[in-house]
């Protein structure tokens, strides 16, 4: 079976490459908390540098974060120096039954290879009728053109070789219907839509950088040479590297109410 993947490689620059403006953080951690309960005990599993979790820190929610990347965990209790962390895996978390109000993940679903037991990890932990969120802060509205650039990328590196290493949810659909199975009442929040400025020639840097985790395992000649197949691919359909261009995203969450 493929192992989880520990973001312990991103801890030094993962708060630098994974911004979000405070406005939008402020109303998904108000969505957050008005989806939970103000006084909900919440586990926000694969928790990371806190992200999410200090913003629901900052506002007292009764929280508890984990992760099996010891080093993210150590950059939020730098920011955080009283919050509630742990070591542990998504599949095997080590509380007892009935222990939550409300378990909480945001893009850590494609990281952990066992998924599904981690699914059932979350509804024997949440007490009856708990709540289960999973929060997409950049959920692309349409067709988005750094998801295409993505999607040329892994297609061209696969065909010469290179292994495209996410071993969990590939399809968000497949996610969906499996929380259908447990018999979850599933509904979808939209919190707000913005729209993400950028240039192609920073999205092609942020590549070159290594900063993406489905970059890291692709051995150094394939991945060079993605690098400049990319670029004329890019240039080729795109035209101008520096344009100003965006994408409309939006945040939004998942919230699956386990009533069984």
């Amino acid at each position: 079976m493929p192992e989880s993947l520990s973001f312990d490689r991103a801890a030094d620059f993962y708060d630098q490459t994974r911004s979000l403006l405070e406005p939008i953080a402020r109303q998904g951690t108000e969505a957050i908390l008005d989806l939970t309960g103000h006084s909900a005990r919440i586990l926000d599993v694969g928790t990371g540098t806190g992200r999410i979790s200090v913003p629901l820190l900052e506002r007292g929610a009764d929280l508890v974060g984990c992760d099996i990347s010891s080093k993210m965990l150590s950059r939020l209790r730098e920011k955080f120096p009283s919050a509630r962390i742990l070591q542990s895996d998504a599949s095997r978390l080590p509380f007892p039954n009935d222990r939550f109000d409300a378990v909480l993940t945001v893009h850590v679903m494609h990281l952990i290879a066992p998924w599904r037991a981690a699914l059932r990890e979350f509804q024997r932990v949440l007490s009856h009728g708990g709540i289960y969120l999973n929060v997409r802060t950049y959920a692309s509205v349409g067709e988005s053109l750094r998801e295409q650039v993505r999607t040329y990328w892994r297609g061209w590196v696969e065909a010469q070789g290179g292994h495209i290493h996410q071993p969990g949810i590939r399809d968000h659909e497949e996610f969906l219907q499996e929380l259908r199975s447990l018999g979850t009442n599933l509904t979808e929040r939209e919190v707000v839509r913005f729209t993400l400025p950028f240039t192609l020639r920073e999205e092609l840097d942020r590549f070159a950088s290594r900063i993406y985790s489905d970059t890291w395992d692709i051995p150094d000649d394939i991945f060079d040479a993605s690098l400049e197949e990319l670029r004329v691919w890019v240039e080729r359909q795109f035209g101008d590297l520096d344009q100003q261009r965006q994408d409309e995203v939006r945040f939004v969450i998942d919230a699956a109410r386990f009533d069984g």
